[in-house]
């Protein structure tokens, strides 16, 4: 056990770096498209500070963004309501039940699934009652809790809770966001009309991509 803690320690510029992606893609899906004025600039930040290489010139392509006139960011917030809310049909639905479910609805087995993971953990949703918990911005949030998880027992030398934590991550990754948000991205690239919607998605897959 003491090993593959001592790999999370060595690891542990990644697991910040993923915390604060994961946190920052969350509240950009969480805040729409009439906050990307505040949550753009954020996602820059995290995606930096987690030093992929593959997603450096992403960053820097994305950060040219946080730059531009009001206008521009008016553009941007009519294409993710296009893209992910409505009003009419969204592209791409932000919910997992969408992509896995048989009849691709919403509040499927999928929903419940990830209900029961936050509660195992004794969470709920913010906007349980309102959004599904299959929601993209809870399930990247519970993410960050699992890894976050991860970061405190370690620095605390508890390994078995480490451990516990890490593999409580990978599940949740391997059984939810990496089952459906490769499909999700996919619409996206397929379908958007600005392009800072697919540097985000390029974002989005480098970090659930992440392994510990």
């Amino acid at each position: 056990m003491t090993a593959a803690v001592d790999v999370i320690n060595e690891q542990n510029s990644l697991l910040t770096g993923s915390i604060s992606t994961f946190l920052a893609l969350s509240r950009l899906f969480a805040g729409g498209g009439e906050q990307l004025v505040h949550t753009l600039p954020e996602l820059v930040k995290s995606t930096q500070s987690l030093g992929l290489p593959q997603l450096m010139q992403t960053s820097q392509s994305l950060a040219a963004y946080t730059q531009v006139k009001p206008f521009e960011f008016q553009q941007m917030g009519f294409e993710f309501n296009r893209l992910f809310v409505g009003p009419a049909s969204p592209i791409a639905p932000p919910y997992e039940s969408v992509y896995l479910s048989p009849d691709r609805l919403v509040m499927q087995e999928q929903t419940l699934d990830v209900r029961q993971m936050y509660q195992s953990e004794h969470l709920m949703t913010a906007s349980q009652g309102t959004a599904p918990d299959d929601f993209i911005a809870s399930e990247l949030e519970f993410a960050a809790y699992l890894l976050n998880r991860v970061s405190q027992e370690s620095s605390q030398g508890n390994s078995t809770n480490a451990l516990k934590y890490l593999s409580l991550f990978n599940g949740f990754m391997q059984k939810h966001p990496r089952r459906w948000l490769q499909l999700f991205a996919a619409l996206v690239l397929e379908n958007s009309r600005h392009p800072v919607f697919p540097l985000i998605m390029k974002v989005l897959l480098g970090t659930i991509e992440c392994s510990f």
